[in-house]
């Protein structure tokens, strides 16, 4: 048996696993990827492979069920849910993979795992999502977020923007039907460690003509507190910011634990998987343990959670280690992204901005709810001392921030002109180099 067949067998054993018991089956279900295979490399695919369907299940999901007629996800049998799922990860997240592969594969899996009639199931669905994938995938814009041909003129915009997929509170298209509503030309969805709102973000926005840039906001540590780094235009493909984005959700689910933990002695009784349930399948965070504590009365809004518990200076606050800053430069950097230090007003961390620039960031978030007129100002300079451009964003999350709407703040088009032709300079430098 070829080694990536047999990895994809062990990747859907570990997916029903967690599909049955719930995601408290994930650690056996992973470790059971590693020791079940006895080859290093079958067991790393198969890893991959369930950590990717995880992942990206909603954006998954939604694929599935845009093209099943008369069936809805929750009716189909259990093991072709996960064979969908496993080929449909496949066909969006892997361009190393043939798509005709990942078919004939889900088809074989059906013919061995499930029913006399799953394999033609699964191959109908399948060759509609590759067909329609097909048909898209030259009209939307890229996943380096460089559509062709060149874009000229933006509109105003929005660079700052959180969905469900994170810690906001709208879904990736609910956030491009209010763009359109209130007309902005260009959202940049940001969520913090994580791609999967960008596609079913860009779909949305070819229909609404709202211009979607792929983003994301990282945040590095670097004592005694947490340094936030937007990501925008950059490639949701680049398998060093996907395996890196793996990490950090594990490192995330940790850290909510930590925070359980630190809570105790402060008489909230509160438990991690709660905190997990709130965030569903987004990476979890402070806002998920700040929503946890208010739906369990410990606090009387979001506020009061950060000051009394888990702000930077809270008694249950644990910082997110995955990276520093600078690390998280790079990493935007190694994606053909434009890394732009984000609400350095609310940071106060000036004092890093030399080492980012050394490191490589483009821009600084000079424009935001928050900044007072001073510390625009104050931006702006800094920004012409080290030839940074200039972004702003509101920082949107719906009803988690009820008082920042989206479009609170607005650049106009030449800003993203700028940020765009600042990547696409330093792609060049890099391919001539």
């Amino acid at each position: 048996m070829r080694k990536r067949t047999r990895a994809r067998e062990l990747a859907l054993q570990a997916l029903y696993q967690i599909e049955v018991r719930g995601e408290e089956a994930l650690e056996d279900a992973l470790s059971f990827c590693a020791h079940g295979a006895g080859d290093t490399e079958v067991s790393q695919f198969a890893s991959q492979l369930v950590e990717g369907c995880r992942k990206g299940r909603r954006v998954i999901d939604e694929e599935i069920a845009s093209v099943v007629e008369n069936w809805e996800l929750p009716r189909m049998a259990t093991i072709d849910r996960c064979i969908l799922r496993l080929s449909v990860y496949e066909l969006l997240y892997r361009e190393d993979i043939p798509p005709k592969v990942s078919i004939n594969e889900a088809i074989e899996l059906a013919k061995k795992y499930s029913t006399e009639k799953s394999g033609n199931f699964v191959n109908g669905v399948l060759d509609k999502i590759y067909e329609r994938h097909q048909e898209t995938k030259a009209s939307r814009s890229t996943s380096s977020g460089l559509e062709e041909p060149l874009i000229t003129e933006y509109g105003e915009a929005d660079l700052h923007v959180h969905t469900i997929c994170s810690d906001g509170t709208s879904t990736p298209e609910e956030v491009v039907e209010e763009a359109a509503r209130i007309g902005l030309k260009t959202v940049g969805i940001t969520d913090h460690d994580s791609i999967e709102a960008i596609r079913p973000a860009q779909r949305a926005g070819l229909k609404k003509g709202v211009h979607v840039i792929p983003g994301i906001e990282l945040s590095g540590y670097y004592e005694p507190s947490e340094v936030h780094i937007l990501g925008l235009f950059i490639n949701i493909e680049d398998k060093a910011l996907l395996d890196k984005l793996q990490e950090m959700r594990r490192d995330r689910v940790s850290r909510v634990s930590a925070m359980v933990e630190k809570l105790r002695p402060l008489g909230i009784k509160i438990e991690a998987q709660e905190i997990l349930d709130v965030a569903g399948g987004s990476p979890p965070g402070r806002m998920h343990v700040a929503e946890a504590l208010l739906k369990k009365g410990y606090c009387a809004d979001y506020q009061e959670a950060f000051q009394r518990y888990i702000g930077d200076e809270g008694p249950a606050y644990v910082p997110k280690k995955t990276i520093t800053p600078q690390e998280a430069v790079e990493l935007i950097l190694c994606t053909g992204g434009a890394p732009v230090y984000t609400h350095p007003g609310l940071t106060k961390r000036d004092d890093l901005i030399p080492h980012l620039v050394e490191s490589g960031i483009q821009a600084i978030e000079v424009y935001y709810p928050n900044h007072t007129p001073e510390m625009v100002e104050r931006y702006l300079r800094i920004a012409k001392q080290y030839d940074l451009l200039v972004t702003g964003g509101s920082d949107f999350h719906g009803l988690r921030k009820p008082n920042v709407p989206l479009g609170r703040v607005r650049v106009p088009s030449q800003l993203v002109v700028a940020l765009r032709e600042r990547c696409l300079q330093r792609r060049s430098a890099t391919v001539a180099l």
